[in-house]
């Protein structure tokens, strides 16, 4: 009679035990897999540029004026991995290239 009362009670003080937070806990979470491209000039464009990505992502993007304290202006987000760049304004090709992109990247596009 005695050991099952002992057990009943041990059985109740390990699920008390089992409810009670220990510690902190500590979330770890993994950089988003996105990269992000920046357009700066020396020149001033006066409406936004045409960006394509691999011929299947289309957007218009803003042009930061460069110049000894460039600051970072508006930065577009886009899959990491190797992306051809093409960079238009007003009919005209500014910028075609290959570019390889890794996680968190930023890079800068400098446009004539």
């Amino acid at each position: 009679m005695k050991t099952k009362y002992i057990l009943g009670i041990f059985a109740v003080f390990c699920l008390l035990l089992s409810g009670c937070k220990v510690g902190n806990v500590a979330s770890s979470q993994g950089l988003s897999d996105q990269a992000f491209l920046f357009f700066t000039s020396t020149h001033k464009y006066s409406t936004p540029v045409s960006v394509t990505i691999d011929k299947t992502t289309h957007f218009d993007a803003k042009v930061v004026k460069e110049g000894k304290h460039t600051v970072k202006g508006d930065t577009y987000a886009v899959a990491t991995g190797k992306r051809h760049v093409v960079v238009s304004y007003q009919g005209k090709i500014l910028f075609e290239r290959d570019v390889f992109l890794s996680t968190q990247e930023t890079k800068k596009i400098a446009l004539p």
